[in-house]
C-alpha cells in the first residue's frame, strides 16, 4: 500500500511549478535552477522527484527523524540532512535568510542570506552603509551571509532609522534595505526590504523593487528622430504606444527599441549585432552580442514579416547616474542573406527585418550605430539640479569646450571696457572747475 501511495505521490508531482519568492527568482543573473527549466515569471519548472525553489532537491524519497524547522523544509534519506526553502537556512532551517538583532540602544544588526548573494545597502547610503561578511561583535550564533551593523545615534555612515508610533503606542524604527543582483545597475527582479525592530517585536518585510515607491518616477525620455537616416530606433511601451519625452518609466516595465529600415532606401534587411546601456560616466552593459541577447532584463528579440525589428527590455537604472544611453550596432544589406538570422546558444535564432529581395550591388552592407536614451531622476544624488553641459554630454557624448572658453573671454573682455568708460566719465563729473584770469 504504502507502495502505491509513493507511487501516485510522483505521478502527482511530474511536473511542478514552484512559485518564485522576493529571496529567489531564476531569472535574476546567480538565482538559477539546479535542473528543470526556468519560465517567463521567474519561476522554476521541476520534474519528478525533484523539488523545492530550485529543483534541486529530492522531494519524494525523503528520510524522517531530521527535526527540521520551518515551512519547506526536506528532511534527505539519510534521516539527518534538512534542505531549506529560499526562505530559511541553518543546519535545521532556524534561521530566516532575512532577519534582524534589535537593540534599544546602539545599533541594529542586519543579516542577508538569501541565494544568489546580491548587494545590498542601506537606501540612500550604499557607499558608506553596506553590507559584508564580516560577522558583527554581538551578532546571534549561528547567523551567516552577509551583515550590517545600523547605528541608531550615529547618522553619519548609514543615516538616520525611520521612527513610527503605531495606534498603540508602540514605537518602531526602521532601516530601508536595497538588494540588487547586477554589479552596475538596479532591475525590476531586486528587492527592498524593511528591518524594524519594536518595543516589543521585530520584523522584516520586503517587497519587489519599485522606482514609484522609491520616488524614482519621473523621467524625461527622447530617441533619435525619424528622417534621413536609413536606419532609425524609436522607444515603446508595452501597449506599444510610443515613449515619448516627459513620460514615466518605472524600473522593471518595459521598453522596447525597436528599429525600423527607411522604405525608400535600396536595402533589404537589417539585423542589429550588438546593443549597450550606458550611463553618463565609464560604466556600460552589453546586453546584445552577436545578435543575441546576454542579459536577463532582454525579454525578447523578434521580427515579423515587414515589422521592424523589435528588442523588448526591462527597464534598468545604473547607480549613481541620471541617465541610461542604449547605443546599438546595426547591419543594414542589400540582400537577405547578408543579414540572415543566427543561431543563439539556447537554440532560438538571431533578428533581423526583411523588406524584400532585390539585386544585388557594389558595397551591399552598411553599419550604423543608433542611439536613443532616458534620463531617470535620482533622489539619492546630493542634487537633483541637472546643468547645460550634463544635459549636452548626455545627448551628445562631446561638448566643445574651446569655443565655450573664446566666448567667456569675448564677454569679460567687453565688461572690462564698459567699467573703464564708466569709471573716465565719472572721474570727469567729479574734477572741480577754476576760473582762469588774464
Amino acid at each position: 500500500m504504502s507502495r502505491l501511495l509513493q507511487l501516485l505521490g510522483i505521478i502527482a508531482i511530474a511536473i511542478l511549478q514552484v512559485q518564485s519568492s522576493i529571496e529567489f527568482n531564476c531569472l535574476r543573473t546567480n538565482d538559477t535552477c539546479a535542473t528543470g527549466s526556468c519560465d517567463a515569471s521567474g519561476d522554476c519548472t521541476c520534474t519528478s522527484p525533484q523539488g523545492n525553489y530550485d529543483c534541486g532537491t529530492d522531494v519524494v524519497n525523503v528520510g524522517t527523524g531530521c527535526a527540521c524547522e520551518n515551512t519547506g523544509s526536506i528532511c534527505l534519506q539519510d534521516g539527518s540532512t534538512c534542505v531549506c526553502s529560499e526562505m530559511f537556512y541553518g543546519p535545521k532551517c532556524q534561521y530566516k535568510t532575512l532577519d534582524v538583532s534589535c537593540s534599544t540602544a546602539g545599533s541594529h544588526i542586519l543579516n542577508v542570506n538569501v541565494p544568489g548573494t546580491p548587494t545590498c545597502y542601506v537606501k540612500g547610503f550604499e557607499s558608506t552603509c553596506s553590507f559584508s561578511t564580516t560577522v558583527p561583535t554581538g551578532a546571534p550564533t549561528g547567523w551567516a551571509g552577509n551583515f550590517l551593523e545600523a547605528s541608531l545615534t550615529d547618522a553619519t555612515n548609514c543615516g538616520s532609522p525611520t521612527e513610527t508610533t503605531d495606534a498603540d503606542g508602540v514605537k518602531t524604527k526602521c532601516f530601508t534595505v536595497i538588494c540588487r543582483y547586477e554589479s552596475l545597475y538596479l532591475t525590476g527582479l531586486d528587492f527592498e526590504a524593511q528591518f524594524c525592530c519594536g518595543d516589543e517585536k521585530k520584523t522584516v518585510t520586503s517587497e519587489p523593487l519599485s522606482l514609484t515607491n522609491n520616488g524614482l518616477l519621473t523621467a524625461n525620455v527622447s530617441a533619435d528622430p525619424a528622417g534621413a537616416n536609413i536606419v532609425t530606433v524609436v522607444m515603446k511601451n508595452g501597449a506599444d504606444a510610443l515613449i515619448a519625452a516627459g513620460s514615466a518609466v518605472d524600473i522593471g516595465s518595459t521598453v522596447k527599441l525597436e528599429f525600423t529600415l527607411d522604405s525608400a532606401s535600396d536595402f533589404a534587411a537589417i539585423r542589429v549585432l550588438s546593443c549597450k546601456a550606458k550611463d553618463s560616466g565609464t560604466n556600460e552593459v552589453q546586453f546584445i552580442a552577436n545578435s543575441c541577447p546576454t542579459k536577463t532584463f532582454v525579454q525578447s528579440t523578434s521580427r515579423t514579416g515587414g515589422s521592424p525589428v523589435v528588442i523588448e527590455t526591462r527597464a534598468i537604472k545604473f547607480t549613481g547616474t541620471t541617465t541610461v544611453t542604449y547605443e546599438c550596432s546595426v547591419l543594414i544589406c542589400r540582400q537577405m542573406t547578408e543579414c540572415a538570422a543566427v543561431t543563439c546558444t539556447d537554440g532560438t535564432s538571431g533578428f533581423g527585418r526583411k523588406k524584400r529581395e532585390i539585386t544585388a550591388s557594389s558595397n551591399s552592407t552598411e553599419e550604423k550605430t543608433v542611439v536613443t536614451y532616458v534620463r531617470v531622476n535620482d533622489p539619492f544624488a546630493a542634487s537633483e539640479v541637472k546643468s547645460a553641459v550634463q544635459d549636452a554630454v548626455a545627448q551628445t557624448g562631446a561638448i566643445n569646450l574651446s569655443a565655450a572658453v573664446i566666448g567667456l573671454a569675448v564677454v569679460v573682455l567687453v565688461l572690462l571696457g564698459v567699467c573703464l568708460v564708466l569709471g573716465v566719465c565719472l572721474i570727469n563729473r567729479r574734477a572741480p572747475v577754476k576760473n582762469i584770469q588774464e
